[in-house]
């Protein structure tokens, strides 16, 4: 069986296909199938916002902060670096009751798990351990917090977040 990807959420019990109109043209070139079958994996993953916090906040302070003490790390060698420092966790063996640690791969983090290890632990330890801040993640899109937990819960779209963007 053959098949078709297609990516987007669901909000206020609607499905939302992203790049519908691309989905509903690779449908429209099927033609006729006599049978197909239509399953939802979901989740909440790492959105791309919060990837582009951490590649736009979290990540380039801790660079500038290793250059400044003269490590020559590239950014991914420092994102490399936060994710060993604080993604580890420890699976443990339902027959021998031992554990082993392992790294979680910051890609795999839930939404939930991705604040607090991100905004929380990383965020805070730059901030006490090096001295550097780190803009919040609200800050860091220049919209008020209110804005950002009803983008984040899923209640306002990006776009509608941005148009409360915070003017300097």
């Amino acid at each position: 069986m053959k098949s078709i990807t297609a990516f987007g959420m669901i909000g206020k019990g609607k499905l939302e296909i992203f790049h519908e109109n691309i989905f509903l043209q690779t449908i429209q070139d099927l033609g006729f199938v006599n049978h197909c079958k239509i399953e939802i994996e979901y989740g909440n993953k790492r959105t791309l916002d919060q990837n582009a916090y951490l590649w736009g906040a979290i990540v380039p302070a801790f660079h500038v902060r290793l250059m400044q003490e003269g490590n020559n790390l590239t950014q991914g060698e420092a994102y490399n670096w936060l994710e060993n420092k604080f993604c580890k966790d420890v699976k443990f063996s339902d027959k021998s009751g031992n554990g082993i640690e392992y790294v979680m791969q910051l890609k795999a983090l839930s939404t939930d798990q991705f604040e607090e290890k991100v905004v929380g632990n990383m965020r805070g330890w730059l901030e006490s351990r090096l001295g550097s801040y780190v803009k919040l993640p609200h800050e860091f899109y220049g919209i008020p917090l209110d804005i950002y937990n009803q983008w984040k819960k899923g209640e306002i779209t990006r776009t509608e977040a941005m148009k409360h963007k915070i003017k300097d």
